[in-house]
């Protein structure tokens, strides 16, 4: 095996090649504190990315810019597919049943008739290489229409659409017409709440990526100020949970972030402060934004002075009336921006209440629009925001700790 250092920037992930639907956050962020002791990535032609997705993206956030990588040659898509499953079916990150029912289905699609192939590949029975085939042929139409509905959540137009699953346009207005009467009726979330107070019994999630936002909150905006088939546009997708929330519920949904965390979802790599999305949609019915806390996330996603967790209040104030303009002005006629936010506490015990100053600000930056606040809400911590040694000086100098977020909802 002859292994070199390649950029970082060098590796294509293409994500019909990747063998898991989805990657662990958590694994990435250990690999974040090892980096030199992990083992090279595998690549092929041009680059492709064979094995290591989760070093390969522990290496891209901490911005390094070369990683050990072993070159297995020109291989087709098919050699590259078969080596990635292969090298992933066993060992301590086994793919899980549900990649390796995806897996098998792709394989057999890629021209792999050969069910020992097949289960040899994934680490399956021959009988369980067999019903996984046997599910993909049964399920190609379906397939086809999952596949028309997922990208029309992705705001994609039925053109577009029609030519990317080489089906005729007609017949993708009739599959989506048929899917969006399915939600005509959808039940409210298990989540959903009552009162201005957000509490919810079960923890914020298992994603380990930092700032994620509760998915629990993602599902009661969309159950409150929208409707199936309306759009959602998130420009601080982070780890994409609105994106995973808005498709479950039926919503539309477009996510960029100024560092998209992981290329298996469609989040766009942009800059709100520096205006709207040229390939965003053109209204949205809810724009949610989930910032960094300011010096709560100071150096925590990079260290770019760019970043909003970097700068100085007045800079963090500045860049906020930034995406205000951005967003105000792509609103539909009822559509409604919601900020999710965190007060700063500071080590005197005094407080910066962000979501007053950026009431404030809103007042300032947008006044023709005449926005106002319909909501401004508390959606408390599942988790300790404090240490015992935090909690005892609060005692003692007789001082509060946060326990909270504030969740403001601003609309015509």
């Amino acid at each position: 095996m002859t292994v070199t250092e390649i950029p970082v920037a060098s590796v294509r992930f293409v994500k019909e090649l990747y063998p898991r639907l989805r990657e662990d956050p958590q694994r990435v962020e250990q690999f974040r504190e090892t980096l030199a002791l992990l083992p090279p990535i595998a690549v092929a032609r041009d680059g492709i990315l064979v094995d290591g997705f989760h070093r390969w993206q522990a290496h891209r956030l901490e911005q390094r810019e070369t990683i050990a990588a072993e070159y297995l040659g020109n291989l087709s898509d098919l050699e590259i597919f078969r080596e990635a499953c292969s090298r992933n079916a066993a060992g301590v990150m086994m793919l899980s049943a549900r990649d390796k029912r995806s897996d098998a289905d792709r394989l057999y699609r890629m021209g792999v008739r050969d069910y020992a192939e097949i289960a040899a590949l994934l680490s399956v029975t021959e009988k369980t290489a067999q019903e996984y085939a046997r599910d993909a042929r049964r399920d190609e139409k379906q397939d086809q229409q999952d596949r028309a509905w997922d990208l029309w959540l992705d705001c994609m137009d039925q053109r577009a659409i029609a030519d990317a699953i080489s089906v005729d346009q007609a017949t993708v207005s009739r599959w989506l017409d048929a899917k969006s009467k399915e939600l005509e009726n959808a039940s409210p979330p298990e989540s959903r709440q009552h009162f201005d107070v957000w509490s919810f019994a079960s923890a914020d999630g298992d994603s380990a990526y930092f700032g994620r936002m509760p998915p629990q909150v993602v599902e009661n905006l969309l159950w409150l100020w929208t409707e199936p088939g309306q759009v959602v546009v998130d420009p601080f997708a982070g780890g994409g949970t609105t994106i995973d929330v808005a498709k479950r519920m039926g919503r539309r949904v477009w996510a960029s972030d100024l560092r998209p965390a992981t290329p298996t979802l469609p989040i766009h790599a942009h800059d709100i402060t520096a205006g709207w999305p040229d390939g965003a949609p053109r209204k949205a019915d809810l724009i949610i934004l989930d910032p960094p806390y300011w010096r709560q996330a100071a150096g925590r996603y990079s260290q770019d002075p760019a970043d909003l967790a970097n700068m100085s209040l007045d800079g963090f104030y500045k860049a906020w009336q930034d995406v205000l303009t951005a967003c105000a002005g792509h609103l539909s006629d009822r559509g409604r921006i919601a900020w999710i936010i965190s007060p700063t506490q500071c080590d005197d015990g005094t407080v910066v209440d962000h979501a007053a100053d950026m009431i404030v600000a809103q007042h300032t930056t947008v006044p023709a629009l005449q926005m106002r606040v319909e909501r401004r809400i508390i959606v408390t911590y599942q988790t300790q925001q404090a240490t015992g040694q935090q909690v005892e000086w609060a005692r003692r100098e007789r001082k509060l700790l946060k326990l909270y977020r504030d969740l403001v909802v601003i609309s015509r």
